[in-house]
């Protein structure tokens, strides 16, 4: 029995994968009923707060992200991988989404931990990613016998730069419908009840997304995240389109 009253360990790492940030725990170190386990990850992390400041979340959904790892179920994979979004202003931890960005750390704690033994110039992870059921590839650099964590690869939104970890998604269309294109189409149009249209593509890869041009919604698309967020026309506009896309996905 987990007694909240009394001090535990927990053995984690805090890594940064791609723009996202997080722990990544062992399953084996957690409780194996899944209620007391949120509750157990949630205390880690100090939510829900929207500071986080009592846990060791970074205060923002891109510094809340979670794995849980453990030898693969699967003879053709190296590690399993459950990612898990911990939310900041409700008792809840997410596992009906993943995380691309965040995989790259896995891949690289799989190499760290010994998951897959070191193989020059690149260790090649096979992550089975239980919330998609797909298994996802990660490239890790080695030179003389080592990772090669410095390099001069820089991405969008991280300051400085590091070595460059691939990663390949195999067979990850259809993830949640079946289907890479859900609606059997391209392009769909959504028509909101003001009588408004919007051209958007509905597309089911890892994650589904619906795309839509930011000029059909009043945007440039080069704002940057404070400037959407703080925009409450425009972030109603794009919750009613995902409602009508996802019942268009439905139909």
């Amino acid at each position: 029995m987990f007694d909240y009253g009394q001090l535990h360990k927990i053995p984690t790492v805090i890594m940064r994968g791609g723009t996202s940030k997080g722990l990544i725990l062992r399953r084996s170190d957690l409780p194996a009923d899944e209620t007391l386990r949120d509750g157990v990850i949630l205390r880690i992390y100090g939510s829900p707060d929207n500071s986080q400041i009592d846990g060791l979340g970074g205060g923002t959904s891109t510094t809340s992200k979670l794995a849980i790892v453990g030898p693969s179920s699967l003879p053709d994979a190296h590690i399993d991988y459950t990612f898990g979004q911990v939310s900041l202003d409700r008792q809840v931890v997410d596992y009906n989404v993943t995380c691309g960005n965040f995989v790259t750390a896995v891949g690289l704690y799989a190499v760290e931990e010994g998951y897959v033994p070191l193989t020059e110039p690149i260790t090649s992870v096979k992550i089975y990613n239980t919330n998609t059921k797909k298994i996802i590839v990660a490239e890790i650099p080695v030179k003389n016998g080592q990772i090669q964590y410095e390099g001069g690869f820089s991405i969008a939104g991280v300051p400085g730069s590091s070595s460059r970890i691939m990663l390949n998604f195999l067979d990850a269309g259809g993830t949640f419908t079946g289907k890479t294109l859900p609606t059997n189409s391209p392009t769909d149009i959504i028509k909101l009840e003001n009588g408004q249209e919007y051209e958007v593509s509905i597309v089911d890869c890892v994650n589904t997304l619906v795309f839509v041009r930011a000029e059909d919604v009043g945007q440039t698309g080069t704002e940057l995240p404070n400037e959407v967020n703080g925009n409450t026309v425009l972030l109603n506009t794009l919750e009613k389109i995902r409602v009508k896309a996802g019942i268009k996905m439905a139909d």
